[in-house]
């Protein structure tokens, strides 16, 4: 039997635990008014926070949700930041325990793998499987809305099955309804659950139809083989297993040569380099371009270090050179444009005043 693990809440509400979920949380949000409310009785905040988890009189706040629309619509639920210090208290716990019981082959919320190794492994099984001059074909699935479809009863199924602490339990059920349909987006628990219910698809793969040559992330898989055959045969069992085993339903499929490259982790990886998906490209110069007209300095940093540390993992170097080039002309377009406004304001203010 696998093994269950109890007496898990004082490891949770440990200080030192709590503490180090603090600073976790934190991370990026030091200018959020939760993080300076916090800052300012943290110690107190902390105190009362570890008090309300023992005593299980603990009420997680109104989370604030809005919309994001790239690179499609969906809602973010942002949790109040006292929240977000027990979600990472609760996964500095368990999540390690949920984690031994994955497979290598999944990528997403993983220290030590991430969208970056899970291409370079993406590529690796391309050479690796056409060594012999072999055709290689890529199995590409999507899950329909993964976060809205996990059916919450069969996911308890599998937390049951390790934490038999009702303590945490309780925890958990703060955060994750025993019943119903659907995990929120935003939430930290809501990543390693979605997770947790993914290794269900990596042990059928793996498992029962014997394939190992495959990358998840997420919701997100890519299965490589020689045969164009055998990979449509498997599309057709993997989809019957997570319909009625996880209530999972494809959004779309395909199957195609590698040597036509695989849209995967926002790259189009081919087996000898990897290229920044259009769409990707195009967003980026939409937002340099807002950004930099709207002059706001600050957005187009952040957007700039976090978007060009992605585009350095490709062979990208004559489109940053072109985006460096884009973003002097805007740049200059803007100083231009401000410059005739402001000559414009002068000149007409006498008049103005008379």
């Amino acid at each position: 039997m696998a093994k269950r693990y109890r007496n898990l809440i004082g490891l949770i509400a440990d200080p030192d635990n709590l503490r180090d979920a603090y600073h976790k949380a934190a991370r990026g949000r030091r200018s959020s008014a939760g993080y300076l409310k916090f800052k300012e009785y943290e110690a107190a905040w902390l105190e009362k926070l570890r008090r309300d988890i023992l005593d299980q009189t603990y009420r997680p706040g109104k989370p604030r949700t809005f919309w994001v629309y790239e690179p499609k619509p969906r809602p973010i639920t942002a949790a109040p930041f006292q929240d977000r210090v027990v979600q990472h208290a609760l996964c500095n716990v368990i999540g390690p325990i949920f984690e031994a019981g994955m497979l290598p082959q999944a990528y997403a919320c993983r220290k030590g793998k991430g969208m970056h190794a899970g291409g370079i492994r993406t590529q690796a099984m391309m050479r690796h499987l056409g060594r012999n001059g072999a055709t290689v074909y890529a199995l590409k699935t999507d899950f329909s809305k993964y976060f809205y479809s996990v059916d919450l009863a069969a996911l308890w199924r599998r937390i049951d099955a390790k934490i038999s602490c009702r303590h945490t339990a309780w925890l958990i059920e703060k955060f994750t309804p025993r019943t119903g349909t659907g995990l929120p987006i935003g939430n930290l628990t809501s990543q390693l659950w979605a997770n947790v219910y993914g290794t269900e698809v990596d042990r059928f793969l793996a498992q029962t139809m014997g394939v190992s040559s495959f990358v998840r992330y997420m919701d997100d898989i890519v299965i490589m083989g020689c045969s164009r055959g055998f990979l449509h045969e498997l599309r057709g069992w993997l989809e019957m297993f997570c319909r009625h085993a996880l209530g999972l339903t494809f959004s779309k499929w395909s199957v195609t040569p590698v040597s036509a490259g695989v849209n995967f982790l926002g790259y189009r990886i081919f087996p000898g380099y990897k290229l920044l998906r259009k769409d990707s490209v195009r967003r980026a110069k939409r937002k340099i371009r807002a950004y930099t007209l709207a002059n706001d300095r600050e957005a187009l940093r952040f957007f700039l270090a976090a978007w060009l540390g992605h585009a350095r993992w490709a062979d990208s170097h004559n489109l940053l050179r072109s985006l460096a080039a884009q973003h002097r002309a805007l740049t200059q377009e803007f100083t231009c444009s401000a410059k005739t406004s402001s000559k414009a304001v002068s000149s007409a203010s006498p008049t103005t005043a008379a």
